[in-house]
């Protein structure tokens, strides 16, 4: 039987588990309520990794959540990066197309 490495030994233990999980239900991060048809739950804005029912169950939770928050958000950014709208270009019957007052006012 080949060895295997401690990271590729952890990987695969990882993976194996993580199939044979179902998909958890989404609840409330303070309140437990999961989340239903008629009111879907609100993700943080910045971590995007803890879910809360409404404002109220988001402040209750805040103390605790913001010790993680940051190290939460940077994990999602390496996941998500962000993307950026490009700039479309000018339409041909832009009004800026023309003389300004300052290229004829001289």
């Amino acid at each position: 039987m080949a060895e295997l490495s401690n990271d590729q030994t952890l990987t695969s233990t990882t993976a194996e588990s993580s199939s044979a999980q179902e998909p958890q239900q989404q609840t409330c991060a303070q309140c437990n309520k999961s989340e239903g048809p008629a009111k879907p739950l609100k993700e943080c804005n910045k971590c995007h990794s803890v879910l809360y029912c409404g404002k109220d169950c988001q402040k209750a939770h805040f103390k605790t959540h913001k010790k993680v928050c940051a190290s939460l958000a940077q994990e999602y950014v390496k996941e998500h990066p962000p993307t950026m709208a490009s700039r479309a270009p000018p339409k041909a019957n832009d009004r800026n197309t023309g003389y300004k007052k300052w290229e004829f006012d001289t």
